[in-house]
């Protein structure tokens, strides 16, 4: 792989990104997800589990939702697979009647110890109990799903992220050496199961990424000096679509502060600026500043473009023009840190994870990973950089990894998804000049598109 390097990099005007009209939102078809139970009763079989037990609360419910159809909202929700397909959904006071939302076969328990504090218990049954219901028994090896996965020199088995009353329910039942945790089966990026979407999955969580970089582009389209951080916010309107995590907006000494809400706060030219929104699907974030060059900065600030702008965008374009089927994660970390050496332009997260109902799934790019990327896959680009004296520049946004196979099964069902993954492909490599590999192709209308200098509206990098 050619590394693009800063001085590869151009600032000059360039063409606006196109803006796509979505359409009517894709809904999955049932059939999506009786395949979805066959791969996790594949891996039961593997991993020797009798049932699976899969948390999910207001925040984390993805892998909740990915087999149920639907996510418990204000409240706790447990779903209970067994091996021999006789399955139960345990949902609180407000939540119990979503039952009807499952696309796969389950009874439904009302487990009232899921609702919120103070609400009725006059049907209350203990979680132990709750679980005999749901066909738990001594003998059974129980796997346990939360959402984080563990990784590290320790006995992530028995490692659990769920409320404890639930892991001492289930250890009450059968003993605690046979329940383990087994979040890994859903989002290991080696061989998860939901790491690799399927082509009407895809479908709907396109929907989602164009859409939050829409927002993102109307509050760029409405960014002008003496308007609040609350003006500006009110662009990062989710439309009542599920946000897939808090939408963040901060500019000014402000911009210093970390992820906090907006404030009404007045930005002025010459301010550092921060915006991201993230809907199910990908998240578009942009990070620059309230400015029409370098002379608009502090006395500090004005070699920011050579400084810190233009090796970040390299390492972008070379994030999104080396990525493809068969590279490993390492491979990426190894580019990255080559051109922006993290010790030096202060980096801390991997640079880049894959992406789902949630924003950060999990991630394959860290040092020496073997992970291969594979078709299916939806990737964010995700690096933040950080240097004392300047705000970081950021230009994140995701891309879909598409073999032949489901290219043309995009094309076939979903036409329209396909046209504008193919026009904003187009995009990048016809004006901002990084080619995407033959399977790559942009979730977002904003992909690769980076104006570190927000008012000047007509300019952008490109790789010369």
């Amino acid at each position: 792989m050619h590394y693009i390097l800063p001085e590869n990099v151009q600032y000059k005007e360039v063409e606006a990104p196109k803006r796509f009209p979505l359409g009517k939102y894709p809904e999955l078809p049932e059939s999506v997800y009786a395949g979805r139970m066959k791969k996790l009763y594949s891996r039961m079989d593997k991993e020797n589990l009798d049932a699976v037990v899969i948390y999910a609360d207001r925040e984390h419910y993805s892998n909740f939702r990915y087999m149920a159809a639907f996510e418990p909202r204000f409240e706790e929700g447990i779903l209970v697979i067994h091996r021999n397909g006789n399955n139960f959904v345990l949902l609180g006071n407000e939540c119990y009647g979503l039952f009807h939302e499952c696309k796969v076969p389950v009874s439904p328990l009302l487990c009232q110890i899921l609702s919120l504090p103070n609400q009725p218990m006059d049907r209350f049954t203990s979680m132990k109990e709750m679980f005999e219901k749901a066909g738990l028994e001594n003998g059974m090896r129980i796997g346990v799903v939360g959402w984080k996965l563990f990784i590290g020199n320790m006995d992530t088995d028995h490692m659990f992220d769920v409320p404890a009353y639930i892991i001492k329910a289930l250890t009450e039942i059968t003993g605690e050496i046979d329940v383990v945790n087994v979040t890994g089966i859903f989002i290991n990026p080696r061989d998860g199961i939901r790491t690799i979407n399927e082509v009407h999955a895809i479908a709907q969580l396109e929907y989602g990424a164009a859409q939050a970089s829409g927002r993102i582009a109307d509050m760029l389209d409405g960014l002008e000096p003496g308007k609040t951080e609350m003006e500006l916010g009110a662009y990062l309107n989710p439309m009542g679509k599920v946000m897939s995590c808090h939408p963040y907006l901060s500019a000014g000494k402000n911009r210093f502060r970390g992820l906090i809400s907006v404030t009404d706060y007045q930005v002025r030219k010459g301010d550092a600026i921060c915006a991201s929104m993230g809907l199910e699907g990908g998240l578009t974030c942009r990070a620059g500043y309230v400015a029409e060059g370098e002379n608009d900065l502090d006395d500090g600030q004005k070699d920011y473009m050579e400084k810190l702008a233009k090796p970040y965008f390299a390492a972008a374009a070379t994030w999104y023009g080396m990525i493809g089927l068969g590279v490993r994660g390492g491979e990426i970390y190894d580019a990255i840190q080559h051109i922006i050496p993290k010790e030096t332009y202060g980096w801390v997260l991997n640079p880049g994870h894959l992406i789902g109902t949630e924003e950060w799934l999990s991630s394959p790019v860290y040092p020496e990973s073997d992970v291969e990327f594979k078709s299916g896959m939806l990737v964010q680009m995700d690096i933040i950089p950080g240097m004392d004296g300047y705000s970081g520049p950021n230009c994140e946004d995701g891309i879909c990894i598409a073999d032949e196979e489901l290219q043309r099964g995009l094309e076939s069902e979903y036409p329209d998804v396909w046209r504008r993954m193919q026009e904003r492909k187009a995009y990048m490599k016809e004006v901002l000049g990084i080619n995407l590999k033959p399977e790559v192709f942009p979730m977002s209308d904003l992909t690769g598109w980076f104006n570190p200098f927000l008012l000047n509206r007509k300019n952008a990098f490109v790789v010369s």
